[in-house]
């Protein structure tokens, strides 16, 4: 590699085209890693959902590394990616399919994806032609991540949670570990670039849950209630409009030391993001004398992920918890107490519980979202 292209390395990057390209099959598979949950909305499912989302965000973040650390692309790279792309789509419709023989598919799938990701960070370092910190574990890791795919299929099923845990773990905590300790100017995380794509990973998410709800209403036998459509439609507003308006305004910078958190806050997002719209879409989509079991618990964890998600990422960015932040915690507090009760005493959720929790999220959005556009405009306005 020459100078300049090692000096370009350090420059602030931008998502190019073929990133954009990847997240098409993210917003594929992640609708398809939602197909268990939707059809069976219980703790148990409601965990393998989670856990494949992990294995989803995994791919989706290493794959991202790679643009972000290295100026990478080629004809063998986008094979690379094409194949990737196939072997994630192929895992999430097969891990949620439920037979014996497509899980172990999944597993496959997941081990070729896994390889993929580790030829992408070989070929970047081929490409810069010098030594780059952490590289080794980088390309090590996710072919250990492959090797306990392989393994986990001589595994029965019951299995299969614990497996992916696996995979996730040995596939990601080395990598963390290792970039934490990079100190160089060179191949470090470009804070904006990540900041940007899990932004769009993010409005994806909300997309997706467009999707669900706009599937279940279509194939509703039992009637819609379009109250809780119109609700599900303020409800993504709220969460893009806090997320963008308030967490993430313009005047503030990404930290990037805190990268590793901010990842983390993303991944309790989307989580909540999935599991509160797949809630609202099943009961837009289904008669008001049905009610789906267990779910009063799921929702409520699902909307205390959103609060705690969200204050990690006011707290990295303003290094600090101002009162507001601290009351949302307390929020969140009381929320996830509220869904941990729900579940011990197996309560089925009501429409009146979903619109209150629901009620109760819009208003504290749209209430910070306003005080953060007055303050800014108090502070723009002439003397």
């Amino acid at each position: 590699m020459s100078d300049t292209e090692v000096a370009a390395t350090a420059e602030e990057r931008k998502p190019g085209w073929l990133e954009l390209f990847y997240d098409l099959a993210v917003v594929a598979a992640l609708a398809a890693s939602n197909d268990v949950f939707i059809e069976d909305p219980t703790v148990e499912s409601g965990i393998f959902a989670v856990l494949s989302l992990a294995a989803l965000f995994s791919f989706w973040l290493l794959t991202s590394l790679v643009h972000n650390r290295f100026p990478v692309d080629g004809l063998l790279y986008r094979v690379l990616l094409l194949i990737q792309m196939s072997g994630i789509l192929l895992a999430a419709v097969a891990l949620n399919a439920g037979t014996s023989t497509s899980w172990r598919y999944g597993l496959l799938a997941m081990a070729i994806a896994l390889v993929t990701i580790s030829c992408m960070f070989a070929l970047a370092w081929v490409r810069v032609r010098q030594p780059v910190p952490g590289i080794r574990v980088s390309i090590i890791s996710p072919l250990l991540g492959a090797a306990a795919c392989l393994v986990a299929l001589a595994l029965p099923r019951e299995q299969l949670a614990w497996s992916l845990t696996a995979v996730i773990a040995i596939t990601l905590v080395p990598i963390f570990f290792t970039l934490s300790k990079n100190k160089a100017d060179v191949f470090r995380i470009h804070a904006n670039h990540l900041r940007e794509r899990l932004g769009l990973l993010l409005l994806i998410a909300i997309g997706e849950g467009f999707i669900q709800l706009v599937a279940r209403m279509t194939n509703a036998t039992q009637g819609v209630d379009y109250r809780l459509f119109a609700l599900v439609m303020i409800f993504n507003f709220s969460i893009a409009a806090f997320y963008f308006d308030d967490v993430f305004a313009e005047h503030k910078k990404p930290n990037p030391r805190a990268w590793r958190t901010t990842v983390f806050a993303h991944f309790l997002l989307l989580v909540g993001v999935g599991a509160a719209a797949d809630e609202m879409a099943i009961f837009a989509g289904s008669d008001s004398s049905i009610w789906p079991p267990d779910s009063a618990g799921l929702f409520a964890l699902a909307i205390g992920a959103l609060l705690v998600g969200l204050t990690i990422l006011e707290w990295n960015t303003l290094g600090r918890l101002a009162p507001l932040d601290i009351a949302q915690c307390l929020l969140a507090a009381g929320v996830i107490g509220y869904g941990v009760i729900e579940i011990a005493i197996q309560q089925s959720q009501t429409r009146a519980g979903v619109f209150a929790l629901t009620l109760i999220f819009i208003a504290w959005a749209l209430m910070r979202v306003g005080l953060k556009l007055r303050n800014t405009r108090s502070r723009v306005a002439p003397v």
